[in-house]
């Protein structure tokens, strides 16, 4: 098992049949540390290999886990996510998507030089997983409810009941 690298090519054979596992540091996860809640931490662990698959593609799985902090949108109070991610792509060679490949298969773009920054990939597959409106399972929200029952104006559908029964609205007998 070898440390995760800052990049690495993963078109050397050398590359292939290694497991990368280790944890990456908030200065690593840039993206994540300007979302997540200050103050808080942000740990994830990463584990993954390069294989070549049954139609001679380079594929990427692993599993990427930990834990980051956000805002629970229902009652405004701090939140820790934990995720556990196992994802599996297809690795975009320069010189296009590999023949067979269905567009269900997710893939992943390498940098201009050619080359895989994990702790790059791993920041994007948190990102697609993170959730639209985190929040706890069992909260109850912030503020109260904004109407209750039978409190504030009249129901105008009540009101014009009222006018199409000739009520004592209508100023008629």
């Amino acid at each position: 098992m070898s440390r995760i690298p800052v990049s690495l090519d993963p078109w050397q054979p050398r590359a292939r049949h290694l497991e990368f596992e280790g944890d990456l540091r908030a200065e690593e996860l840039p993206r994540l540390r300007a979302d997540a809640l200050p103050g808080h931490p942000l740990r994830v662990h990463a584990q993954f290999q390069l294989e070549r698959g049954a139609l001679d593609e380079i594929r990427l799985s692993g599993t990427i886990t930990g834990e980051l902090w956000q805002t629970c949108q229902r009652c405004l109070q701090p939140m820790a996510w934990e995720f556990r991610l196992e994802p599996d792509a297809v690795l975009l060679p320069p010189e296009g998507t590999p023949a067979g490949m269905s567009e269900g298969d997710d893939f992943v773009a390498l940098e201009a030089d050619g080359l895989l920054r994990p702790a790059a990939w791993v920041e994007e597959e948190i990102l697609l997983a993170w959730p639209l409106v985190p929040r706890h399972a069992d909260c109850e929200p912030a503020a109260g409810a904004e109407f209750e029952e039978g409190e504030g104006a009249e129901n105008p559908f009540a009101v014009l009941e009222q006018l199409k029964k000739g009520g004592p609205d209508r100023g008629g007998s």
